[in-house]
């Protein structure tokens, strides 16, 4: 789990969101009352802008993630959209900043075009049961296919703003700053990516049919093929894919490999997305060490 300041100790009869700034009718939701709105249910992957940080070189500022930051699950909630319909959002409006309760100083910009999305979500449940308070229950933003830090925990207060929003967590981290310090960009959608779950690195296999398998999520597209390599990246097969509920759910990829030399080798996957991104081999480094998703290999022995 992964936020940027403690979680708060919040009841869930405690829990409150204001909404208000630039609407005509300010809105207090307590949770009862956003549970009786009409609500959906989608299966999203969420990743953190960080994962996989440690493989830069040098890594980049913060926690030294592996692969790991990067979960899915499914989630119902209310559109947020349906609520700002209700409060009526003024024509000069642009942007959504959600306040968390874990901090005053936590907020964190979304366009509004973005927040208008049928599939941006104030979601109260998981898996089926209420969001456990360290995932950001009883309610949470969930803005699919953008980084983590977009789907806002335990929120108190959504403020609609006529101009650009430059808080700490949109104009001085969640950038891209390159090598000569330049700021590029700024964190949205993550880029497309896979990752291979088994074997582990360093792995020893026996000779014979295995099922090399991982997992596969793009923020600019559908996952449309993933390419499996066993030689040291010198040819590539298509492998099969598993796809979960829905166009925001990651997909599992699966590969029948069955070795016969033995010795060492690597294992690598790349994924393509709908819109023609590709998996690259490299990335280039940036201050904070986000979206890395360079294609991932794991060495292994063959005995």
């Amino acid at each position: 789990l992964r936020s940027n300041n403690p979680p708060p100790r919040l009841a869930s009869h405690e829990w409150r969101l204001r909404i208000d700034g630039r609407v005509k009718r300010p809105l207090t939701l307590d949770l009862a009352g956003l549970r009786a709105l009409p609500s959906q249910t989608q299966e999203v992957w969420l990743e953190c802008a960080g994962n996989s940080r440690r493989r830069f070189d040098p890594p980049g500022e913060g926690n030294q993630w592996d692969d790991q930051a990067v979960s899915n699950a499914v989630f119902t909630g209310v559109p947020l959209r349906a609520v700002l319909e209700q409060v009526g959002v003024d024509d000069d409006a642009i942007e959504v900043v959600a306040t968390g309760y874990d901090a005053a100083s936590f907020q964190r910009g979304l366009p509004l075009e973005v927040a208008l999305s049928p599939d941006v979500l104030l979601a109260f449940e998981m898996n089926g049961e209420p969001i456990p308070w360290p995932n950001g229950g009883p309610a949470r933003l969930i803005v699919p296919r953008w980084a983590g830090i977009a789907s806002v925990k335990w929120p108190a207060r959504i403020e609609l703003v006529s101009t650009p929003f430059q808080g700490h967590f949109n104009a001085e981290r969640y950038i891209m700053v390159d090598a000569d310090g330049r700021t590029l960009r700024t964190v949205r959608e993550m880029p497309v990516k896979s990752v291979i779950a088994w074997p582990g690195e360093g792995e020893t296999l026996r000779a014979g049919p295995h099922t090399v398998f991982g997992y596969a999520w793009s923020g600019l597209g559908q996952i449309d093929r993933v390419d499996v390599s066993t030689d040291n990246r010198q040819t590539w097969s298509p492998a099969e894919l598993i796809r979960g509920t829905g166009p925001h759910a990651w997909t599992r990829w699966e590969y029948a490999w069955n070795p016969t030399a033995r010795g060492s080798t690597s294992i690598a996957a790349r994924a393509v997305d709908s819109s023609g991104n590709v998996q690259p081999g490299e990335v280039p480094w940036n201050k904070f060490g986000y979206q890395m998703n360079a294609i991932l290999t794991r060495r292994v022995t063959v005995q």
